[in-house]
């Protein structure tokens, strides 16, 4: 599933995560490049420093490849692609992956304060392929995913979307050797409105067993569409997805979620839906965040 895998870091090392990029990515047979972006200078900051006689982003390389050097053993260097970019953060990630056909980014996670407009978020809405934001724990023991997924709108693409989720999340479960748990959360259609005097309290009773009924059938039939090596844990819930996927993940002490991130009607490619948004600025747990089948960039 994963052939080329892109391991962004901004401008930092970061050695516990290179090596858990390493690992994961070995284990999956891919090959694993390390990408650093730096801002570019203005000609004018350039310009000074040539007047100095120096090359400023020569300057910059040669300080980041001696603290690669300082930090990073020579096996884990010599087993490691590592590439520099200049231009904005985010843009040049997915233009790496436009241009290199990578099949995975991971990413460290953003601040709490910066979040939604954060490298992380860009990467989620408008990178191309699936994006790894990785919390930094997931070889503590037992690996535990969990895969979220969406709400069932009767069409192909929806069903695809909801089937990738749980593809990713089996072969991720394969590869750490974990537990897998897989988790619907189901609403009703007119559940706003089933309170108004134009409904009894049987007739909504019945509405939302009807519901659940319909839900958990779908449920089904997309799990039973999907190999594991290990039947997961089915779970299925009443209740807001933004709400009940964070509680979840904590209770159970869930290391990675596997989730869609959809486009919002009407800006496809640009955004991701609010649900996916909602859980991933709550999140304190990895999460592996997957695009729906024919998603363009809007990063050229």
């Amino acid at each position: 599933m994963f052939k080329k895998i892109l391991l962004y870091l901004g401008t930092e090392v970061n050695v516990e995560l290179i090596r858990h990029s390493l690992e994961f990515a070995e284990k999956t047979g891919a090959k694993l490049t390390v990408l650093n972006v730096f801002e570019n200078p203005r000609n004018s900051v350039l310009d000074y420093f040539s007047s100095q006689g120096r090359d400023l982003k020569q300057v910059i390389l040669d300080g980041h490849n001696a603290q690669l050097d300082k930090e990073l053993d020579k096996d884990l260097r010599e087993r490691t692609e590592f590439t520099i970019r200049w231009g904005k953060d985010f843009i040049e990630c997915i233009r790496a992956v436009n241009e290199n056909k990578y099949d995975l980014v991971i990413c460290p996670p953003s601040e709490a304060h910066e979040a939604s407009g954060s490298t992380a978020m860009h990467l989620m809405r408008k990178c191309p392929c699936p994006v790894w934001v990785h919390h930094g724990h997931l070889w503590r023991g037992a690996v535990r995913i969990l895969a979220a997924i969406g709400h069932f709108d009767g069409t192909e693409s929806g069903d695809q979307l909801n089937k990738n989720i749980l593809e990713h999340a089996a072969e991720l479960n394969r590869v750490l050797g974990g537990k897998l748990h897989v988790l619907h959360c189901w609403s009703g259609y007119l559940e706003n409105v089933t309170g108004s005097p134009f409904f009894s309290e049987k007739e909504v009773d019945s509405y939302l067993e009807y519901e659940e009924h319909a839900s958990t059938e779908d449920f089904n039939r997309i799990v039973d569409s999907v190999s594991f090596e290990t039947d997961p844990k089915r779970v299925v819930i009443h209740g807001s997805p933004s709400t009940i996927i964070p509680e979840y993940a904590e209770k159970q002490m869930i290391d990675i979620v596997v989730m869609g991130s959809v486009a919002r009607t009407g800006v496809a490619g640009l955004l991701i839906g609010n649900t996916a948004e909602v859980v991933a600025c709550s999140l304190t747990e990895s999460l592996l965040a997957i695009k729906p089948a024919g998603f363009v960039t809007p990063v050229k």
